[in-house]
């Protein structure tokens, strides 16, 4: 094949992209595809983005779950006033005995310590029972502490009492009982379980 043969095809083929190029048919045709191919690659991503974030949430929850578990027998007490070389299981049984009429004897702590670093005003105590039983005995009793500056809470994990403060801000009440969080809306009692849980009570339906 000559040279000018060879540069005359070349110069068709040129004219023939350019050609190609500048129709206004085919590119529209071909950004068409091209977006439709996008689209679908897109969805196929966010589907499997959501189905992650399902599975990731999930573990967390059950992650949650185990860490609320080993939680189960703990109270956080609060407005004790404390003393130097206190013995802590020693004041919670007082406590307990002359204030919520429960009476806490040897053996039915398993522990007890101040919780953080001492700034103004005293450390909360975290115990731990022996029983279950035990712990939401006294938790219930909670209420005769009413007018004093004693607090019982029950010991939540760091997401549960996100949760509890996230309830509280939307809705008039929220409390916990068994290291569950509730709330009242009109006349029904809801257990919120998650944020999910939380927004469905709002979502007009």
């Amino acid at each position: 094949m000559s040279a000018d043969r060879v540069l005359r095809d070349d110069t068709v083929i040129t004219k023939i992209v350019e050609k190609v190029l500048k129709s206004d048919i085919l590119l529209d045709k071909i950004s068409k595809v091209i977006g439709e191919k996008t689209a679908e690659i897109l969805k196929m991503y966010h589907e499997k983005v959501i189905l992650l974030e399902t599975k990731l949430e999930k573990a967390y929850e059950d992650i949650d779950s185990l860490e609320q578990y080993s939680r189960r027998n703990n109270l956080r007490i609060y407005g004790i006033p404390e003393t130097a070389n206190e013995n802590t299981d020693n004041v919670i049984s007082t406590i307990c005995k002359d204030k919520l009429g429960v009476d806490v004897h040897q053996g039915t702590i398993d522990c007890s310590h101040r919780l953080g670093k001492s700034e103004n005003g005293s450390r909360p105590i975290l115990v731990k029972f022996c029983s279950r039983n035990i712990k939401q005995m006294i938790f219930n009793n909670k209420r005769k502490l009413k007018g004093s500056k004693i607090i019982i809470r029950e010991d939540l994990t760091k997401r549960r009492l996100e949760l509890l403060k996230n309830v509280q801000k939307k809705c008039d009440t929220a409390w916990t009982n068994n290291c569950c969080v509730f709330t009242k809306v009109g006349n029904k009692v809801h257990k919120i379980s998650s944020r999910g849980d939380l927004e469905n009570l709002f979502t007009v339906k």
